[in-house]
This record gives structure tokens, C-alpha cells and sequence, in this order.
């Protein structure tokens, strides 16, 4: 009979310690883990968009270089016009 109420004892303590330990570690960790994951979520997000705006601000930069170039062979051919008649 001892031992019935020694294992019903042992039993009732292992159940508070486990709800304890499950309350005072796991339940923050668990919180903790989730917040993490948010933030995690929330960069890659903001990595992808800047990734978008990179992509675009290279495709401007493409633009505007070709742009340029157009600009200069266009400056050259004056160039090449009026030192023709000012030589």
C-alpha cells in the first residue's frame, strides 16, 4: 500500500514539475520562437522588395547610360560639323 501511495506522490510531483517547467521555459521559448520567425518573415520581405528596387534602379541606369551615349555620338557629329567650318 506504501508503495502504491509513494508512486501516486512521485507521480503528482513529475505532473507539477513538467506543467512548471512547460510554463516557466517552454510557454517564453515557444513565444520567443514566434517573434523570431516574424522578424525572419519581415526581412525577407524587405530583402525581396530591395531586391525589386535594385533590379529597377539597374534597369534606369542601363537606360540612362545608353542615353548618355546616344548624347555624346549626337555631340560629336556637332562637333564634327561646326570644327569642320570653324577650322
Amino acid at each position: 500500500m506504501e508503495i502504491i501511495n509513494t508512486v501516486a506522490q512521485s507521480v503528482v510531483i513529475a505532473g507539477f514539475l513538467t506543467g512548471a517547467f512547460s510554463y516557466i521555459v517552454l510557454t517564453p521559448l515557444n513565444k520567443s520562437i514566434e517573434g523570431l520567425r516574424t522578424i525572419v518573415q519581415e526581412l525577407k520581405d524587405e530583402l525581396r522588395y530591395s531586391e525589386q528596387r535594385r533590379h529597377e534602379l539597374q534597369e534606369r541606369v542601363a537606360k540612362v547610360e545608353a542615353s548618355a551615349a546616344s548624347a555624346h555620338h549626337r555631340l560629336d557629329r556637332i562637333d564634327d560639323i561646326l570644327g569642320g567650318v570653324h577650322q
